[in-house]
C-alpha cells in the first residue's frame, strides 16, 4: 500500500473521530448527569477495562497523569471510583470502578444503546451489516498501532 491510500485513511479518521464521539458522548450530556466529558472517559475506560493503574488509564485516555489524577480525584469524591494501593509496591495505585459506578454505567450504556439505536433506526440492514465489518476491521487495524 502506499502512502497516498494511508494518507486517505489518515483523513477519514479526522472525519469519524468527531462524528463517534458526539455519537456517544451527545447521550450522556443530554441526561445532565453532571460529569464532565474527561470523568465520562474515565468511566468508560474502566467499564470496559476494569482494574487500570493510574498511568495506564492516563495511556488509554490519551491525557496526562496529572490530568487523569484529577479526574479520578473527583470521581472518588462523587463515590464512583476507588483507589487500591497495589500489593507489593504501595506506589502503584490501580483505579476502578464502585458498586455505585457500575450501576450507573450500566444505566448509561443501555441509555447510550438506546439511544443509538434509534438513531440507526433509518439505516438499512445491509448498511449496518457493512458497517459492523467496517468497525469490526477497524478495531482489528487500530489495536495494531495503538499501545492500550
Amino acid at each position: 500500500m502506499d502512502n497516498d491510500t494511508r494518507t486517505r485513511c489518515i483523513m477519514e479518521f479526522y472525519e469519524i473521530y468527531p462524528l463517534s464521539r458526539k455519537l456517544v458522548f451527545d447521550t450522556f450530556d443530554q441526561k445532565k448527569y453532571h460529569v464532565t466529558r474527561t470523568q465520562q472517559i474515565v468511566l468508560l475506560s474502566l467499564s470496559v477495562s476494569g482494574q487500570l493503574n493510574m498511568s495506564q488509564l492516563a495511556s488509554k485516555i490519551n491525557t496526562s497523569n496529572e490530568q487523569a489524577t484529577r479526574a479520578v480525584a473527583q470521581l472518588v469524591e462523587m463515590g464512583f471510583v476507588q483507589r487500591e494501593h497495589q500489593e507489593g509496591n504501595r506506589r502503584v495505585v490501580n483505579i476502578k470502578l464502585t458498586p455505585q459506578a457500575e450501576d450507573f454505567m450500566k444505566k448509561m450504556k443501555a441509555e447510550i444503546h438506546d439511544e443509538l439505536l434509534r438513531r440507526f433506526s433509518n439505516v438499512s440492514d445491509e448498511d449496518m451489516s457493512k458497517l459492523y465489518d467496517a468497525l469490526v476491521q477497524v478495531s482489528a487495524v487500530l489495536k495494531q498501532v495503538t499501545d492500550i
